[in-house]
């Protein structure tokens, strides 16, 4: 055999290897590529099957933005209820109603300790435990304004006020804005009261006990 004999062969030989080599590299890439496919269409498939949260046709996002709002809220009409109840809701002993008012100063700002000043001068608190007389404060609604800040405030009440013989009842109606400011165990809401201003407390009618 001569030498370009044995140079043919060797060529050829390359070839066939070169030739398997390729048909390996194409059969591993379409393996390769098939399971990549395989796994997208499986993930794809996984997202379809999930659940997506929705509260009356909106996005959960704005869900809940929505319930956020809605819990705000909640949270100051609660604070101005309390606030109502703590500085009107009052028994006829001198230690219980700056008890009570001083819990309600930490919910207000100085417009609600001028009210009370303004009463404790007229005699108001002294008149009470003098006469034995308690009063009840009973929030019908309270209306916010939610849209603005600081929040306005509307409250619509009723007054009891509880005599040995008697008992009157008040309509009763007030006025606030109300601020964002940091929780604390005594103001658990982490709001305040601010420019509070009685505008209605009328007798509606006087009954004996």
């Amino acid at each position: 055999m001569n030498k370009i004999q044995l140079l043919t062969q060797d060529i050829e030989k390359s070839f066939h290897k070169l030739e398997r080599i390729t048909a390996i590299t194409l059969i591993l890439s379409f393996m390769f590529a098939a399971v990549i496919g395989i796994t997208a269409f499986s993930y794809a498939e996984q997202q379809r099957q999930k659940i997506y949260v929705l509260d009356q046709g909106k996005s959960l996002l704005l869900a809940l933005q929505t319930d956020a709002i809605m819990n705000k809220e909640l949270e100051i009409k609660d604070h101005v209820s309390r606030f109502h109840e703590l500085m009107f809701t009052l028994s006829p002993q001198k230690r219980a109603i700056q008890e009570s008012l001083d819990r309600a100063f930490n919910l207000s700002d100085k417009s609600a300790y001028a009210y009370s000043q303004d009463l404790a001068e007229k005699g108001y608190y002294a008149r009470l435990v003098s006469a034995n007389i308690s009063q009840q404060m009973i929030v019908d609604s309270v209306n916010l304004e939610s849209n603005s800040y600081p929040y306005k405030v509307r409250t619509f009440a009723r007054q009891y006020v509880v005599r040995e013989s008697s008992v009157s009842e008040y309509s009763f109606v007030s006025t606030c804005q109300v601020t964002n400011i940091g929780r604390s165990d005594v103001n658990p809401h982490g709001l305040l009261i601010e420019k509070f201003t009685v505008e209605e407390n009328n007798l509606i009618e006087s009954r004996k006990r």
